[in-house]
């Protein structure tokens, strides 16, 4: 599946081992953000209110290879 990432507009290919993959094929969502972009995010809004990526969400650290 040809995804463009919302934030940083990099053209990918993605597929059904993605973890984003299902949500997109099935419609549930629209949005695709790489995981490049997805870690600065992360990264900033941790800096920001001081709250550690890993207290959040498994489905991320799942994503993160943890």
């Amino acid at each position: 599946m040809k995804v463009q990432c919302m934030t940083c507009k990099k053209h990918s290919e993605i597929d059904s081992k993605h973890p984003q993959y299902q949500k997109l094929k099935r419609g549930e969502s629209k949005f695709f953000v790489c995981s490049s972009c997805n870690q600065n995010i992360q990264g900033q809004a941790s800096a920001d209110t001081n709250i550690n990526v890993n207290d959040l969400d498994q489905h991320d650290a799942i994503l993160r290879g943890k």
